[in-house]
């Protein structure tokens, strides 16, 4: 990367407004969405990091910290959303945890999120705050990138002079603290983190390689830069209490935003009336609709609702940027003897999960016991070929690690642990007939599983 890449753009930051960073870059789509609704009163605002977790998995390899740049990984150490990141700036923000437990998280932020954070709606991180370079042009003709430039005053806002409100007040005093912190870019911002927690001479691991090359380009040659987005995905598979509990609501919301959407279809409905009806009901009910699968995976065979064929509905929808995931077998009109039998053996596979799965287990030793458990049960005659796919689910839809070591992503065989918060997919396809599906969201227990939400079988009759 040039070096003069690095500050392409920044011409146009003022210390009132700040732009885009990295050229082209800047219109990058990080796959998120904005914010939902303001949490409600009885929201769990502390931090999301499960921290024993944390530790365990820095020191199994071998990292003195980890360094967030992915704004899933961002969110999860920051508890944080920002504006820069609305407006799909390049490089929003950072977060940086070490291995030392004594010290804080640091988050660096635009000083334009300062006021948002103040508020303390959430449990935040420190914050470092990143504004813009004084004398810029001065900075960009010297072409030292190595000297850090003077910042700009952050959360230094305009008053009139009269009497402050209870919350402007606590913006100016926030805005006091946080402004001994500031930095001119959020680059410097990331170098502040690490010398406040004593990582300029560690081994860390970064989610985003890009990392490296911005640690090297400022100076900063005693970082090593370990590929990491592996390392916070260990990290998450296993859940803080906290997050469980978003899950729990995410898991009760989905569920009934899929169900309440289904109760309005009829023939002729439409994957476009589906859509439009799923994204309803969850924003009803404070979330936010990713995504519903209607019909099969490729859509509905005759483009509206018929009736008498089979279904799969699988609904996601985000709280708090968590994820539902939730599945049903679905039919307009009385089933046949032979969806019966589907429904009868695909009931017994996930009564099968619910007796079986334990901590311990292996994916593949769940699949073994649950495959089977389906097509002993199946008294059918359509050569029907059952299946049994676990994935955790989190801020990631599939947030689960991958296998170490490989130059492609491959998914590992994973053994359930306490703590993890899943569903185990029994999807099939059978062209001519229609496409069945049934799925939960559970949590691994201490000596079994659990239901997030109400696993109330198979079949949905319309």
């Amino acid at each position: 990367m040039d070096r003069r890449d690095l500050f392409s753009g920044i011409a146009s930051l003022t210390a009132g407004g700040l732009a885009a960073m990295y050229g082209r870059e800047a219109e990058a789509n990080w796959g998120m969405v904005a914010p939902g609704p303001v949490p409600p009163k009885d929201f769990d605002k502390r931090s999301l990091v499960n921290r024993p977790r944390a530790f365990e998995v820095m020191e199994r390899e071998g990292v003195e910290g980890i360094v967030a740049l992915n704004p899933v990984n961002v969110f999860y150490l920051g508890n944080y959303f920002s504006y820069e990141l609305q407006k799909l700036r390049a490089i929003p923000s950072f977060a940086v945890m070490s291995r030392d437990s004594s010290k804080p998280i640091y988050l660096v932020a635009a000083g334009s999120d300062l006021q948002f954070i103040a508020n303390a709606d959430r449990d935040y991180p420190e914050v470092i705050p990143y504004t813009a370079p004084i004398e810029l042009q001065k900075y960009l003709e010297k072409g030292n990138w190595t000297e850090e430039p003077q910042a700009a005053p952050a959360g230094a806002w305009p008053t009139t002079g009269g009497a402050l409100k209870a919350k402007e007040q606590n913006w100016v005093a926030f805005g006091k603290k946080v402004n001994e912190r500031r930095v001119p870019t959020p680059e410097w911002g990331l170098v502040r983190a690490l010398q406040l927690l004593r990582l300029t001479k560690a081994k860390v691991a970064v989610d985003d390689m890009r990392i490296a090359d911005i640690l090297k380009t400022l100076g900063q040659n005693s970082v090593t830069c370990l590929p990491g987005d592996n390392t916070f995905r260990k990290i998450r598979m296993v859940k803080s209490e906290v997050e469980l509990g978003h899950m729990r609501t995410v898991a009760r919301i989905n569920q009934d935003s899929v169900m309440a959407m289904l109760k309005q279809v009829k023939k002729g409905t439409t994957k476009a009336e589906i859509d439009k009806l799923f994204m309803h009901e969850a924003a009803a009910r404070g979330a936010k609709a990713m995504w519903i699968a209607s019909g099969t995976i490729g859509g509905l065979t005759e483009g509206a609702v018929i009736e008498g064929e089979p279904m799969m509905f699988d609904g996601v929808c985000q709280f708090n940027f968590y994820h539902g995931d939730f599945g049903r077998t679905v039919v307009l009109g009385e089933p046949s003897k032979e969806l019966k039998a589907m429904m009868a053996a695909v009931k017994v596979g996930w009564d099968t999960v619910h007796d079986v799965l334990k901590p311990g287990m292996k994916y593949s030793e769940l699949r073994d016991i649950v495959v089977p458990a389906q097509h002993k049960a199946y008294t059918g005659t359509s050569g029907i070929k059952f299946a049994a796919g676990p994935h955790t689910v989190g801020l990631q839809h599939t947030d689960q690690a991958y296998r170490d070591g490989l130059p492609f992503v491959v998914s590992d065989d994973h053994v359930f642990q306490e703590g993890m918060t899943l569903t185990v997919d029994l999807p099939t396809n059978l062209l001519g007939f229609g496409s069945i599906h049934c799925e939960d969201l559970i949590v691994v227990t201490k000596n079994g599983c659990e239901p997030l939400a109400t696993a109330d079988g198979p079949l949905v009759v319309l």
